[in-house]
């Protein structure tokens, strides 16, 4: 699953006149993940990427964060995540609600489908800036993830309660501090 941005305009020009003029390129005009802004937007309502879960599952979502310059947010609603992996590194399993992502950035983290109710949930990537004075893209991408069951999902997919805010520090910097090597007393990492 890709988290990344969106420009309209030709990304190649907008770094070429940052460059020029040594400026920081122009914020994107939205966040995506893979490809699409999600139904939030008009333009790709009918491409907001979704995938089929079946109840008592679990799926591993490897997650990227394709952008040229935000970290992002990104949580699933009515869900948690178990982190497993990040930048192609096995990591001591943690579970949280949300996980914070850099430009160019993995995770590889496991979704327990056990909505046994099923239904619709939205996965939702956010900017994370912490600097108040510079303007950001400050919109919200999304993606569903439906139930696949004998009666088809009706209504709006559940949005992510639990989505920080764009600056909120406290929670980016709660979610890194869980992030643990594998390193154990019968497999030392010795640096």
């Amino acid at each position: 699953m890709h988290a990344g941005e969106w420009w309209n305009a030709d990304v190649n020009h907008l770094l070429e006149e940052a460059e020029r003029i040594g400026s920081e390129i122009n914020i994107s005009d939205a966040n995506t993940i893979n490809g699409q802004p999600g139904d939030l937007f008009p333009c790709s309502k009918a491409g907001t990427y979704k995938i089929p879960v079946q109840h008592g599952k679990t799926y591993l979502l490897r997650i990227i964060n394709a952008g040229l310059s935000n970290d992002l947010f990104f949580s699933v609603a009515g869900h948690n995540l178990t982190v497993v992996g990040t930048d192609g590194h096995y990591t001591k399993p943690f579970t949280v609600k949300h996980i914070m992502i850099a430009p160019g950035q993995t995770m590889d983290a496991l979704l327990e489908a056990n909505r046994a109710d099923g239904g619709r949930y939205y996965m939702a990537a956010r900017t994370f800036a912490t600097h108040p004075d510079i303007e950001v893209n400050n919109s919200t991408a999304t993606a569903i993830v439906e139930y696949m069951n004998d009666t088809p999902a009706r209504g709006p997919p559940a949005f992510p309660a639990n989505l920080p805010g764009v600056n909120d520090i406290d929670s980016a910097t709660a979610y890194t501090a869980q992030l643990r090597s594998l390193s154990s007393k019968d497999h030392p990492v010795d640096v």
